[in-house]
C-alpha cells in the first residue's frame, strides 16, 4: 500500500500540471545540468551519487516527465577540483543552455560555480555542499543539505560530552568546506570550555600526510576532530595508524563527515578506522532504499545519493508547479513545493529557509565497527 501511495503521489505532483502547459506540444526534452565528482578524490562515491539522480529521472519520466516532455540529465565531471568544475559549469550554461545545475558535491568546487550562475540568473540546487558562505551568494542558490553551522555545533558537543576530555586537536582540509566547518567547530568547542591545542589545515590531492599528522599530535591532544574526502581519509587514516596515532582507546577520533571521509578506508582498510565516531546524514528513507536495491543489488555507500534524488524530484516538481522551464520561475516555485514535499534524505523535511538553505535536516551519531557505519548508542 505504501509503495502504491508513493507512486500515486509522484504521478500527481509531477504530472498534474502537464495538461495546463503551453510548452507541452514542444519537441525535445527539458535539460538539467548535473555536476558529479566522477574522477578525483571523491570518485569512490561517484557511482552512487549518480544513481540517486538516475532513479529520480526514471520515476519522473515514468510519471509523464515535466511540462509533458522528457527530463534529460547532462552529466559533467568536476574531477573534485574547482577549475574542472567551473569548466564543466560553463559548458552546461553556455553550450547546453540548461536552466538549472544540480549536484556538485564539494563546497570548494561549487562556491565559484554558484557565484558564476548567480551572475547569469541560472538556478543552482546543490548537494551535499554545506558552507555557510552559500547563504550570501544570492537568490538563485539553494542547498539540499544542512549547513556547517549545524554540523560544527553537533560534532563539538558530541566529541566534548562523549569523550569527557578538554584538549582537542583539529585537522581540516584547506578549502571552503573545511575552513567553514573548522571555524564552526572551534567556536562551539570554545563555548563548551574546551581547549583547541592544535589546528592543522591540509591540502587536498597529496599522497603523504605524515607531516600534518605529526603536527596534529605535537601538543599531546586528548582527542581529535578531523574530516576528509575519501582519498585523503584513506591516506591519512593509514598513515596515522602506521605512526601509532590512530589508537582510539588512547586518543579518540571524531569526524563530522563520516560518509565522505572514510568510504574508501571502509572498503580497503576497515580495521584501521575501527572505533572512529562521528556524524552521518540519517539513513535514506525506505522508498529510496528499495529503489536503489532493486537497481544495484546492494545498499548505497553514501546517504548523499538520496539527497541527489530529492534535489531532482524537487526541481521537477518546481518546473511543473511553475508551468515553466525558466530559471527564475523554477526558483520562485522551489520554496513553495518544499513546504509539502516529503524527502528521502536527512529525515525528510526539505523546507528551505528565507535564503534557500536547509534549516531542518538531521544527522545521526555513528561509529565505525567491523567495517560498517552503525548508530552510536546515546
Amino acid at each position: 500500500m505504501k509503495k502504491c501511495l508513493f507512486v500515486m503521489f509522484l504521478t500527481v505532483i509531477l504530472g498534474s500540471l502537464i495538461g495546463m502547459s503551453s510548452l507541452a506540444a514542444e519537441q525535445g526534452p527539458v535539460k538539467i545540468g548535473v555536476l558529479l565528482p566522477l574522477t578525483g578524490t571523491q570518485a569512490v562515491m561517484a557511482e552512487d551519487l549518480q544513481e540517486g539522480f538516475l532513479i529520480a529521472q526514471e520515476q519522473i519520466n515514468a510519471a509523464g516527465g515535466v511540462l509533458g516532455r522528457r527530463l534529460e540529465l547532462i552529466i559533467e565531471d568536476t574531477e573534485t577540483r574547482p577549475t574542472a568544475g567551473m569548466d564543466a559549469a560553463r559548458k552546461l550554461v553556455e553550450l547546453d543552455r540548461v536552466p538549472v545545475i544540480t549536484g556538485g558535491f564539494s563546497s570548494g568546487v561549487m562556491l565559484p560555480i554558484a557565484v558564476y550562475c548567480q551572475e547569469r540568473g541560472i538556478l543552482v540546487v546543490s548537494q551535499p555542499p554545506t558552507s555557510p558562505l552559500f547563504r550570501d551568494v544570492g537568490d538563485y542558490i539553494f542547498l539540499v543539505n544542512v549547513l556547517d553551522n549545524y554540523k560544527g555545533k553537533v560534532i563539538g558537543e558530541f566529541a566534548f560530552k562523549d569523550s569527557g576530555l578538554k584538549r582537542f586537536a583539529l585537522m581540516f582540509m584547506n578549502n571552503a568546506f573545511g575552513q567553514a566547518l573548522k571555524q564552526e567547530t572551534i567556536k562551539n568547542l570554545d563555548a563548551l570550555g574546551a581547549e583547541v591545542v592544535t589546528v592543522v589545515d591540509y591540502e587536498l590531492n597529496k599522497v603523504d600526510y605524515k607531516a600534518e599528522l605529526t603536527r596534529l599530535f605535537a601538543k599531546d591532544p586528548e582527542a581529535v576532530i578531523a574530516t576528509f574526502y575519501a582519498n585523503e581519509g584513506f591516506i591519512a587514516a593509514k598513515q596515522a595508524y602506521e605512526m601509532g596515532l590512530l589508537n582510539v582507546d588512547e586518543v579518540p577520533w571524531y569526524c563530522p563527515e563520516m560518509a565522505s571521509s572514510f568510504a574508501k578506508a571502509l572498503e580497503e582498510i576497515p580495521e584501521v578506522v575501527e572505533g572512529i565516531k562521528g556524524l552521518n546524514p540519517l539513513a535514506p528513507e525506505s522508498l529510496f532504499m528499495k529503489a536503489f536495491r532493486e537497481k544495484k543489488g546492494r545498499d548505497p555507500i553514501t546517504a548523499y545519493s538520496a539527497m541527489n534524488y530529492d534535489a531532482l524530484i524537487m526541481i521537477a516538481m518546481a518546473i511543473n508547479f511553475a508551468n515553466s522551464a525558466d530559471s527564475t520561475a523554477i526558483r520562485d516555485a522551489l520554496p513553495k513545493i518544499s513546504q509539502w514535499y516529503r524527502g528521502q534524505s536527512t529525515g525528510g523535511d526539505k523546507r528551505f529557509d528565507e535564503d534557500g538553505m536547509q534549516g531542518f535536516g538531521q544527522y545521526s551519531k555513528v561509529i565505525l565497527i567491523n567495517g560498517e557505519v552503525v548508530p552510536y548508542p546515546e
